[in-house]
């Protein structure tokens, strides 16, 4: 059984790899000319389109869930990060144009790096305080043009899983300094749908994909002192249906 076990998940990592990277064979172009010709909110319908077809067809099945939590625009996603589904299911997941924030190591990352590079998106380089505040006004700019930003608040996907890693500050100290809200997601279930790790060890499986939308967290009126609340306030927002799951088990 336990063969079986392993058999099935590895014929469903391959499945949803196949398919993924036959779905860059046909977008991939169309993401590179748009890109480069800056049409940035035209490559970003086009992601949300290879979204809605790519993830059915690997499997997984996007559910969202409190949708109208969603305020105006502008304002600072927070999911967590369980998986590298998580990009892939934002596009099905939040209605407003938005840009990701992400590490400087992404630009290393071949089937990424011209999102980033091309300055549709935000890098940020922990190593560098340089960097940082590059990043920073990046986003401030952003912010003024109306734009919402995505911060995975643990800036990788932890080992623990679905268990969290301590957040980073910086989407908090973004969040009070623009005095625009938050908003917290919990993806319930993409750690289980593709797990990082050894490929033959770890699980794949097919199914929902959900994300829970929380209400927004309106930082108006907050500052600096307030910073370590509104931490820990997002941190147990987005956990909290993860404990209801333990109990319900």
């Amino acid at each position: 059984m336990k063969f079986l076990s392993h058999l099935i998940y590895t014929l469903s990592k391959l499945w949803m790899f196949g398919v993924f990277l036959t779905s860059l064979l046909f977008f991939g172009p169309v993401f590179y000319l748009l890109i480069k010709l800056k049409k940035f909110k035209t490559t970003l319908k086009a992601e949300k389109l290879w979204g809605k077809i790519t993830l059915p067809l690997m499997g997984l099945f996007v559910e969202v869930i409190d949708e109208h939590n969603f305020p105006e625009p502008p304002y600072i996603i927070c999911p967590n990060h369980g998986s590298y589904l998580d990009i892939l299911t934002m596009f099905n997941t939040i209605p407003h144009y938005f840009i990701f924030m992400g590490k400087a190591e992404l630009k290393n990352w071949f089937l990424i790096r011209q999102f980033f590079i091309s300055g549709m998106n935000i890098m940020v380089d922990r190593n560098s305080k340089m960097g940082s505040a590059r990043a920073f006004i990046q986003a401030r700019k952003a912010i003024r043009r109306n734009e919402s930003i995505v911060i995975f608040p643990e800036a990788t996907i932890p080992n623990t899983v679905p268990l969290m890693k301590d957040f980073k500050d910086g989407a908090f100290v973004m969040a009070i300094k623009e005095q625009i809200p938050i908003v917290p997601i919990t993806i319930l279930d993409n750690y289980n749908r593709l797990r990082t790790g050894a490929f033959f060890k770890e699980r794949g499986s097919f199914g929902k994909s959900r994300s829970i939308i929380h209400p927004a967290i309106n930082t108006k009126g907050l500052s600096e002192n307030d910073l370590v609340n509104l931490h820990q306030q997002v941190f147990d927002t987005i956990q909290q249906p993860f404990l209801n799951l333990n109990n319900e088990n």
